[in-house]
């Protein structure tokens, strides 16, 4: 992986993450009427809210994160597939 894809990929993964926050955030409020839990150790907070929102933001953080990956790659190429496109030609 060159430079150039590094920061690429960075970049893509930065944002995604981003994106899905804002997701997360957004829905969890449409859905329950209520900001996402932030301190489970906060006696307000219920259990059941703490579990679910840590296996929806894992899974949609790891959701995001793959895409950003494969999006960045293919967006990117690189000099590899650059140099092997030019080889077919």
């Amino acid at each position: 992986m060159d430079i150039g894809q590094r920061v690429v990929t960075t970049g893509a993964l930065l944002v995604s993450g981003l994106v899905a926050r804002k997701v997360l955030d957004v829905g969890w409020k449409a859905v329950t009427g209520h900001q996402p839990p932030q301190d489970p150790d906060d006696p307000g907070v219920k259990m059941w809210e703490v579990v679910v929102f840590a296996a929806i933001s894992g899974a949609l953080v790891g959701l995001s994160r793959q895409l950003a990956m494969r999006g960045a790659a293919k967006w990117y190429g690189g000099p590899a597939a650059k140099q092997a496109q030019q080889q077919a030609s």
